[in-house]
């Protein structure tokens, strides 16, 4: 059966990325496509669940290595600042106004700040294929938006702690803030220092041992097996990922690795990724909450966009890259998800609100490679 269901994803997902693309359209909406075709949103054939969502975990994993293997460092480092302009002001935007929103509707304090936390969150794994397709990774408008989705990461993983910490929200063990910031600083020292030690060193020995696939095979594990850790001191794997492809970015060799595991990604996980996120949509039940969906979508979309263009602008970038900064840092994806999920599980989200949040957060992901893809033609 899950044969049936991986190939069904990756057929759907060939089939109507071509077709999207004949009609001018990036392929990851062909992508998300399938999986509202086969999904609820569908024909019901598929549905996302525990199995597809660990292979769409792979997926955004080898997404954002590959993200960082094509990037480059000393570009990150000289728009280090205007990252932390956007990622800064694409944070307390769309916090602000969510909030307000919440109490706006009736909500109390701890509602409309959830509402504020989960809005605030950025995820930019497709961002980062759209980039990589028009190879604008490099570019100003794109290592801007990966640095800022570094840091945003981080900043959405402090307000959830302090959400949880301040509310009582589920685990009630958990570290004090200040040890949870230092856990989360020292794993990425430790591990990027070790790796940036270590990986010059083993991986011409590696290469040197007469094994088919062994390169790849370690390079792979040690994604998997970093994201893992990470999750546990509450980062996103899909950062360290990006992190970790930064450092092979400068590695000797690297060809080699980015083209193995960009097989590996394309053919099989990173269309799962997209193909799942379409699973995701229901539309039943839906329609008693279409005003509200339509107002936090439009919310979602204005206050991730514009936020950035404004922190963008203010350090001295240009109009037009500061737009392209706005639109790549609208979607939501995985990291508003991860927050809803744990909000849904500790009671502070009814099924209802949760499906039209949900579907909120995907609505963001697809506007943003149609939005995007143009305005990078134009560039």
């Amino acid at each position: 059966m899950a044969g049936v269901v991986l190939a069904s994803m990756l057929l759907a997902a060939l089939f109507l990325a071509w077709l999207v693309e004949r009609i001018g359209l990036p392929a990851v909406v062909g992508q998300i496509g399938a999986g509202l075709l086969l999904g609820p949103a569908g024909c019901h054939f598929l549905s996302a669940n525990t199995v597809t969502g660990h292979w769409a975990e792979i997926g955004v994993l080898l997404l954002m290595f590959l993200a960082g293997i094509e990037s480059d460092l000393d570009l990150l480092k000289k728009h280090l600042k205007a990252s932390f302009s956007v990622a800064l002001a694409g944070v307390v935007t769309p916090f602000t106004v969510f909030f307000v929103f919440g109490h706006l509707l009736g909500y109390g304090n701890e509602q409309a700040l959830l509402w504020g936390v989960l809005f605030s969150a950025t995820s930019v794994s497709i961002t980062a294929q759209i980039l990589t397709e028009y190879k604008q990774l490099k570019s100003e408008a794109g290592s801007t938006i990966l640095g800022a989705a570094v840091i945003d990461d981080i900043l959405a993983v402090l307000m959830w702690t302090v959400f949880e910490a301040s509310f009582g929200v589920g685990d009630t063990k958990h570290l004090p803030l200040i040890w949870t910031v230092l856990g989360m600083i020292a794993y990425l020292v430790v591990l990027l220092g070790a790796l940036s030690w270590a990986l010059p060193r083993v991986l011409p020995l590696l290469a040197k041992v007469p094994q088919p696939g062994l390169l790849l095979t370690v390079v792979f594990a040690l994604i998997l097996i970093t994201a893992y850790f990470a999750e546990f001191v509450g980062l996103s794997g899909a950062i360290v990922a990006f992190l970790i492809g930064l450092i092979f970015s400068r590695l000797k060799g690297r060809e080699s690795i980015e083209h193995g595991m960009t097989l590996v990604g394309n053919v099989v996980f990173i269309p799962i990724f997209f193909v799942n996120i379409g699973l995701k949509v229901s539309w039943d039940g839906q329609q008693q909450h279409l005003f509200l969906i339509v107002m936090l979508t439009v919310l979602a979309i204005l206050t991730k966009w514009f936020g950035p263009v404004f922190g963008a602008r203010i350090v001295g970038m240009d109009k037009k890259p500061a737009h392209i900064v706005g639109v790549g840092m609208v979607s939501r994806g995985e990291m508003a998800l991860v927050i809803a999920d744990l909000a849904l599980a500790a009671h502070l989200l009814k099924h209802d609100i949760y499906a039209a949040m949900v579907l909120v957060i995907l609505l963001t992901t697809i506007f943003t490679p149609i939005v995007l893809k143009p305005m990078l033609k134009k560039n």
